[in-house]
C-alpha cells in the first residue's frame, strides 16, 4: 500500500496537523496521534509499496534461517513433531534414523515451508554441510523423547578457532569448545522447554 492509498484509505488528513481546541490534552493526544501517521509515512518508502505483510514475514523468516546447521536442526524437531514421530511408552516421539530418513522428510515439506527456511534443494549435499568449517555436520540420529524437550542434534565437525557450534531443535545454537561436543551429542544437554515469561 503506497502512501497515497494510506491517506486515502485512513482520512489522514494531507494538510495541517493542528490539533483540535478541545483543550491542552486533548490537543496533545491529537498532536501524537499525527506525529504516529507521520512517522509511518516516512518510513513507508523505506519498506517499499509492493510490500505485503505476509512478503515482509516470509522475508523476516528466510533471514532468521541463515545456517545450514539451524535448518537441519529445526527439520529434525519438525520430523519428530510429525506423524513420522509418535511412538508408544514413556520416551513419546523419535527422531530421524539417518540421513536418508530425514532427507525424505525435508523432501516431502511443502515448497512454501522449504522456501521460508531457505532451502532450495533437500537433496543437496551443502545442506548438511558447515558454512564455517565446510565439514559435513555430525547429526544425533535416533532421539527418543518428549517434544518438550529441546536437543542439541546438529554439531559441526571442527568448527572454527577451537570451537564448534550446536544447532538445537529450538532453532538456538551454542558455541562450546571442540572437547565438549560429545557431550551434546550424547544428550547431557537436553533441557526441558521453558517458554518465555512474556
Amino acid at each position: 500500500m503506497c502512501q497515497s492509498e494510506l491517506t486515502d484509505r485512513f482520512a489522514i488528513p494531507r494538510r495541517g496537523l493542528r490539533a483540535c481546541s478541545a483543550g491542552p490534552r486533548a490537543g496533545a493526544a491529537a498532536g501524537r496521534h499525527h506525529a504516529v501517521w507521520i512517522l509511518l509515512l516516512a518510513l513507508l518508502p523505506a519498506v517499499g509499496c509492493q510490500s505485503s505483510p505476509e512478503d515482509l514475514l516470509k522475508d523476516a523468516m528466510k533471514k532468521s534461517f541463515v545456517a545450514n546447521g539451524k535448518r537441519v536442526a529445526v527439520m529434525y524437531g519438525r520430523f519428530m513433531g510429525s506423524p513420522r514421530g509418535p511412538i508408544q511408552g514413556p520416551k513419546g516421539y523419535k527422531g530421524p534414523m539417518d540421513e536418508s530418513s530425514l532427507r525424505d522428510f525435508i523432501a516431502q515439506c511443502p515448497p512454501a515451508a522449504l522456501e521460508e527456511m531457505g532451502i532450495e534443494d533437500p537433496a543437496a549435499p551443502a545442506l548438511f554441510t558447515s558454512e564455517r568449517d565446510l565439514k559435513p555436520f555430525r547429526v544425533r540420529y535416533g532421539i527418543k523423547g518428549p517434544l518438550t524437550t529441546v536437543y542439541p542434534v546438529v554439531v559441526e565437525a571442527e568448527g572454527v578457532n577451537g570451537a564448534v557450534r550446536v544447532f538445537k531443535t529450538d532453532g538456538t545454537f551454542v558455541d562450546v569448545p571442540s572437547a565438549a561436543a560429545e557431550a551434546y551429542l550424547s544428550g547431557r544437554h537436553d533441557q526441558a522447554y521453558v517458554p518465555d515469561a512474556g
